[in-house]
């Protein structure tokens, strides 16, 4: 092995021929040395930290040594930094972090005061800090979960209470799946920094990242798509991507992925050779981010606060080899990602649980304190998730295997895509997939039951496919009766009646029925229409709205959902109550036309409202507020928050209206 060094003077001294510590076989002793005591928490000691002082008067004598001491004295007391250019791909998951400066115990490149360590990557990109002039917004993914999320917000705490850090809504579980974590790279707020936490492997040489299980088999993505996704679509913000290992990772399983993304992705990653224990990860994170995004900085340079947390895990877990898992790939040269001059930050003000419409504001507030119709879209992370993951997966395999080119697929909306499947294989068989995969989903939802607690007896409609409203209706109002009515199947015969089914007051079960008993009171019980069809309570399965054809075939005006004698009823609420319109989007074209087919052009009723998620963008935001693509071309209001703040909202609001 040799190795070269080039200086900031233009130094281009003779290569140096390495030592046999150097070999293959030696380096990946050392690696396998310092992992285990990494694996044990324990301090690299003994013939490994003389092998690691070994390696470092190895690397560190002659021409480069010259070069070396040059730089320091011209830098004037500042830290150097010295990126190693790897080019073979086994020495990525050695840790030469670990390097100790002979006749020392603790003096590792890992927290050197004199190097910034970093290993570099060859590429095009144009670099350059970004200037940040409020919080560092941080983008968390964790397909394994929630529970992998809890270490890291606890670290990023500080940082959040003080204002140097924005958490942005996690991506997890489903919501990691390439589908949706595509969509979200296109949408505001964009981040600064994305926090994988997961698992990542090699296929045929190229590194990939796990996102999680479809099928009991795991979802991968290649880190050059996802290195390219980013750069076409965060280019301009994120400068940081954070590989963290979690548990049961392979050893330098994501140093790999590590290098594509840097190369095309982002400024700088930061990749965990191996796990480390919850206590160090926290501890480290924390360092980490508070160097990076603290106020006090000037300059968010990612190699010095690197140091500082590797130099802390050290220090406060009595030399532990685990301060060597995180290493730095960089792309520039300079390790300054942003820019602070300028910046101001301060403790984010405390808000009502709705940011800006909370129970004390007039819209939500005035909303809430009369008889409204909720209309449940499909677009909700909880059914949307299910649909563009592991639907979507189903789908796009199948089609896959029949020559259709996976990538094309991955980008058709889904009523283009599910149209190309029964084309190729017949509805029988979309239903069966449809089935699969929906069979098992939970149909619980905290979200549905604080808002089942503030409905009214009348008219409420649902395009879930799943009976999640009724279900949550029936177990929130055990005091009414309920109704769950759905037209014909798409295309039946016009003389085919709908479904129906209802559920008595103070009972447990639902049963079918042909029509509406006289003793219908339209004003003491609650109807639930469902447009979109699928699973009706007691599991009962027909035919669900998804292709093109249905969207068009299904619904088309107000008078042709069944019973012919609850017209007057649907269309005089739908009409004159204010609607709270929750998973609809103005960029889903079925769900602009079923909004003209049911409000038959009329404006929605004054006071009406839509509740968006934070990521729907400024793009849809303003489709809604203009009225753009509404019947009537009127507007609504726009309330944004997530599911759990919009929980929280509900129930403070109930706790000040009272029972």
């Amino acid at each position: 092995m040799r190795a070269r060094v080039e200086g900031g003077r233009e130094e281009q001294p003779t290569p140096l021929l390495l030592g046999p510590d150097f070999s293959a076989k030696s380096l990946e002793l050392f690696s396998a040395a310092v992992w285990d005591a990494a694996k044990a928490g324990e301090p690299l000691g003994g013939d490994w930290l003389a092998r690691a002082q070994a390696l470092h008067r190895g690397l560190f004598r002659d021409d480069i040594l010259m070069v070396w001491a040059r730089l320091r004295e011209a830098a004037g007391g500042h830290p150097v930094l010295l990126r190693l250019m790897l080019h073979e791909g086994s020495l990525q998951s050695v840790p030469w972090e670990a390097l100790c400066t002979p006749g020392t115990s603790s003096g590792f490149l890992a927290n050197s005061p004199d190097v910034l360590l970093a290993r570099g990557v060859h590429s095009a990109e144009p670099w350059k800090p970004r200037e940040v002039l409020g919080a560092v917004r941080v983008l968390p993914i964790a397909p394994s979960g929630e529970a992998a999320l809890a270490m890291l917000r606890s670290a990023l705490a500080e940082g959040i209470s003080a204002g140097e850090v924005e958490w942005l809504e996690p991506l997890i579980g489903p919501r990691a799946r390439w589908p949706s974590l595509s969509s979200r790279l296109a949408c505001e707020p964009f981040p600064h920094v994305i926090h994988f936490i997961g698992h990542g492997g090699l296929e045929n040489g190229i590194p990939r990242l796990c996102l999680g299980e479809v099928d009991d088999e795991q979802s991968w993505i290649n880190a050059e798509l996802l290195g390219q996704q980013i750069q076409e679509r965060l280019r301009q913000w994120l400068r940081l991507i954070v590989l963290d290992a979690c548990e049961g990772a392979s050893p330098g399983a994501l140093a790999s992925a590590a290098e594509w993304l840097a190369r095309a992705g982002a400024d700088a990653v930061v990749a965990h050779l191996w796990p480390v224990k919850a206590d160090v990860a926290r501890t480290s994170s924390a360092i980490f981010y508070r160097t990076l995004t603290g106020r006090a900085a000037l300059r968010g340079d990612v190699a010095l606060a690197l140091n500082d947390a590797r130099r802390t895990v050290l220090s406060t877990f009595h030399d532990s080899a685990e301060a060597f898992s995180p290493v730095l790939y960089l792309r520039g040269h300079d390790s300054v990602l942003f820019e602070f001059k300028g910046r101001w930050v301060s403790p984010p003000k405390p808000i009502s649980p709705i940011a800006g419409v909370g129970p004390s504001s007039p819209a939500l507030q005035r909303l809430l304190e009369r008889p409204f119709t909720l209309l449940l879209g499909d677009q909700w992370q909880d059914e949307r998730v299910v649909l563009e993951g592991d639907f979507r997966e189903r789908l796009c395999k199948g089609l896959a295997k029949e020559g259709e080119t996976s990538d094309a697929l991955h980008w058709l909306p889904l009523s283009a895509l599910t149209e190309q499947y029964v084309l190729r294989f017949g509805e029988k068989h979309l239903n069966t997939q449809f089935q699969s995969v929906f069979r098992s989903v939970e149909t619980s939802s905290p979200l549905l039951a604080a808002l089942a607690r503030r409905l009214v007896p009348g008219v409420h409609i649902t395009l879930l496919r799943l009976p999640v409203l009724e279900h949550v209706l029936a177990e929130q109002r055990p005091e009414l009766t309920l109704y769950a009515i759905q037209p014909p199947e798409p295309g039946a015969d016009p003389d085919t009646p709908g479904t129906m089914m209802r559920r008595e007051a103070g009972s447990d079960s639902w049963e079918p029925i042909c029509e509406l008993s006289r003793s219908f009171d339209a004003q003491r019980e609650l109807v639930v229409l469902r447009l979109y069809s699928g699973y009706l309570p007691e599991d009962t399965f027909s035919t669900p709205l998804l292709t093109e054809d249905h969207y068009l075939l299904g619904v088309h005006e107000l008078k042709d959902l069944p019973p012919p004698e609850l017209y007057d009823f649907i269309a005089g609420r739908l009409n004159n109550q204010p609607v709270l319109l929750l998973g609809m989007s103005m960029l889903s074209w079925h769900h602009r036309m079923l909004l003209h087919r049911l409000f038959e052009m009329r404006a929605l009723p004054r006071g009406s409202a839509v509740l968006l998620e934070p990521e729907a963008g400024k793009k849809e935001r303003r489709l809604w507020e203009s009225g753009t693509c509404l019947p009537g071309k009127v507007g609504v209001q726009v309330i944004e928050s997530g599911a759990s703040e919009l929980v929280s909202s509900l129930d403070t609001f109930a706790e000040l209206r009272g029972p």
